[in-house]
């Protein structure tokens, strides 16, 4: 009876029938802009929103917003993940997602403006967009909007993302608990993300009482790809002797992992015999054969929707920033440092 009353309250104070009332917080789509913003403030005003199940989603058309590699054939598996998580999290709900590529620097302003600020899009996702043009426009145009896996310096708009400091962290502790010091990283830096990780290894290098030395710990590559990453390490093991190559390998990216793994195979080096292998992004690597840390992409997606709820229920509330730790998954290919490499090099 509670509920029917208060229905009955907004539609009297709204000028809308009860029946366009409950389809508005019933979370359907077949009722007008004009209607559902004013039925949506009035229940608010009463703090009927804050009594809805939390499960009830009422956004209407989401636009999400990604690199166009996410979209493309055998494209980002990372952010491919990213969108399935978000497509499962409205399925049970009376929502349309719409996508729209965009670039994660100097992106098409216009192009994201014709997309967002259409009368029919009510919330946006942006999905590794690092561009604060497109945030500090974003955030004029009043919708719900949440940021994934993107740098938010400026903290003007909610945000989910892995937490990449702990990432990193956690698998180079992997290694570093195991006895070996002789570990090279190999990563790209073109991803901010990426550099957060690498912040994270330095953390744990810190933490062990390890020196890091990047010209003989770090090797980082132009691009994500599996074969450059092969190329840049055959590279660096035929600029050394074999005494000095590395006791383990830590991967920045699942691509890279893969090139690096076929590297060994061509050169007869075993994992983990004749070397340990991890990677920071165990997410699409087809054969889950590495250790590493699995990246909660699916996760990532479920959760910005829900803060687009939250955003909508409590549009004053500060400004969130939800960071998602990964978890450890073992595959067998890191293996206990010797004992002759644990006495050549010795923790201080």
């Amino acid at each position: 009876m509670a509920g029917k009353l208060k229905m009955d309250a907004i539609a009297a104070q709204t000028g809308y029938s009860v029946s366009t009332v409950s389809r508005v917080l019933s979370g359907k789509a077949a009722t007008s802009t004009k209607a559902r913003e004013t039925i949506v403030s009035c229940a608010r005003r009463l703090g009927v929103l804050e009594e809805l199940a939390c499960g009830r989603l009422l956004i209407n058309d989401i636009a999400v917003f990604a690199p166009a590699r996410t979209f493309s054939m055998g494209g980002d598996p990372f952010y491919h993940a990213v969108t399935r998580g978000i497509a499962g999290a409205t399925a049970a709900h009376d929502v349309h997602l719409s996508y729209c590529s965009l670039e994660e620097q100097d992106a098409d302003l216009a192009r994201f403006l014709a997309k967002a600020g259409h009368k029919n899009i009510s919330a946006l996702i942006m999905i590794g967009i690092d561009d604060p043009a497109v945030h500090r426009l974003a955030q004029t145009l009043g919708k719900p909007c949440v940021l994934i896996n993107a740098s938010n310096r400026e903290s003007r708009l909610d945000a989910v993302s892995p937490d990449h400091r702990a990432i990193g962290f956690n698998a180079a502790r992997h290694l570093l608990a195991h006895g070996h010091r002789r570990i090279l990283t190999i990563t790209t830096l073109r991803r901010e993300t990426l550099s957060v990780r690498l912040e994270g290894i330095l953390e744990a290098y810190r933490h062990f009482h390890v020196a890091f030395e990047a010209a003989t710990d770090l090797l980082v590559t132009e691009g994500f790809g599996g074969n450059e990453a092969a190329q840049r390490l055959a590279q660096w093991f035929d600029a050394r002797p074999a005494d000095q190559w590395p006791q383990a390998l830590l991967c920045g990216s699942a691509d890279m992992t893969a090139g690096i793994q076929r590297m060994l195979a061509q050169r007869g080096l075993r994992v983990p015999q004749d070397v340990s292998l991890i990677s920071t992004d165990v997410e699409g690597q087809l054969d889950g054969s590495v250790t590493g840390i699995a990246v909660p992409c699916r996760e990532l997606g479920v959760e910005a929707v829900h803060l687009l709820q939250t955003r909508l229920n409590r549009p004053q509330a500060p400004v969130f920033n939800l960071l998602l730790p990964g978890r450890l998954v073992e595959f067998g290919t890191v293996s206990q440092a010797t004992r002759h490499a644990a006495q050549a090099f010795p923790s201080p």
